[in-house]
């Protein structure tokens, strides 16, 4: 089991480590055609940054591992909500942006509920599929958030999502061709090999211990595709600048729920059993909460005493699983 768990930590290296380089590599071609910094960022860098997760969603749906996939999309949320957010207001107090709070997170919520709709509309005992067609519904979702948000970000002038996206452009598109085309090649061998690794080990580490995938999809498997996140939100807090984490970590669950259960669907109808309801159930509350400190918080900011009651309400989240 040491190998397997080894080979999980390799796995999320070389995923993130793919990850960068192909995302440096896909900028590069974007800014190579004239793209706008803004587009590029709000396209190739918001889905970069989703490309460990889409593999892995890949590699599990080939295999058969609904509960793996779907775990992992759900576990991502929670992980995000509770200890990414819970994790940087320590270090710094987590500033609640209102458009934030008022748009993206209530379409959060919606995305939630069409999971929950869809998940228990074909209903056999405790079993019910999300189809192919079901999927493409989500991944339509997918496009419409994406347009949405691309048409905000045109509507704000001088936002500081769009300096730092110009920034981070500017910084990763000067490559060569040749540079290009190596990272291209290293990131998808890296996203390719990494996803396995950690798939094929989450799956073989519950079968020594008997534990669900679902269990092991929403705690090791989620926990380690949210690490990108926790760091951004640790660089986020140091720079000062948290009034951002919300907004991106808001657009990340939203596709988490509907990109990656609706790829994983579309290639392979997927299993939905009874027990994600409570976990779904679990992040609408957690969402509902959020939106409550935010609105009644006089400071508008999340300081680190509510921190540490969100990373303790997902620790005994997880103690509640296991």
């Amino acid at each position: 089991m040491l190998a397997d768990i080894l080979l999980i930590i390799f796995g999320f290296f070389i995923l993130i480590k793919g990850a960068d380089l192909l995302l440096q590599a896909a900028t590069s071609i974007a800014k190579k055609f004239g793209l706008s910094e803004m587009l590029i960022g709000l396209t190739v860098v918001a889905l970069g940054t989703s490309l460990p997760e889409i593999f892995i969603t890949i590699t599990s749906s080939l295999g058969g591992h609904s509960d793996l996939i779907i775990g992992n999309a759900i576990g991502s949320c929670i992980c995000n909500f509770l200890l990414v957010i819970g994790i940087t207001s320590l270090i710094r107090p987590v500033k609640f942006d209102k458009r934030i709070v008022n748009r993206h997170l209530p379409i959060g919520l919606g995305a939630m509920c069409l999971l929950l709709f869809l998940g228990n509309t074909d209903k056999v005992g405790d079993l019910s599929t999300i189809t192919r067609w079901q999927g493409i519904v989500l991944l339509i979702c997918t496009i419409i958030y994406i347009i949405y948000t691309i048409y905000e970000e045109k509507q704000i002038s001088n936002n500081k999502i769009s300096k730092e996206i110009k920034e981070d452009v500017n910084e990763k598109g000067k490559h060569s061709v040749l540079v290009i085309i190596i990272y291209m090649v290293l990131g998808i061998l890296g996203l390719k090999f990494g996803s396995d690794f950690v798939v094929d080990s989450s799956i073989s580490i519950a079968k020594i211990l008997g534990l669900s995938e679902k269990f092991i999809g929403m705690t090791i498997v989620a926990i380690g595709t949210a690490l990108p996140e926790i760091i951004t939100g640790i660089l986020a807090a140091r720079k000062n600048e948290t009034d951002l984490l919300l907004g991106n970590i808001s657009g990340s669950n939203i596709l988490n729920l509907c990109l990656l259960i609706g790829l994983g669907a579309v290639i392979n109808p997927l299993i939905f059993t009874s027990d994600f309801n409570i976990s779904i159930l679990i992040l609408i509350c957690v969402t509902v909460l959020l939106q409550f400190v935010a609105v009644l918080n006089k400071k508008s900011e999340l300081d680190y005493r509510k921190g540490m009651i969100l990373i303790l309400v997902y620790i005994i989240y997880i103690l509640g699983m296991i």
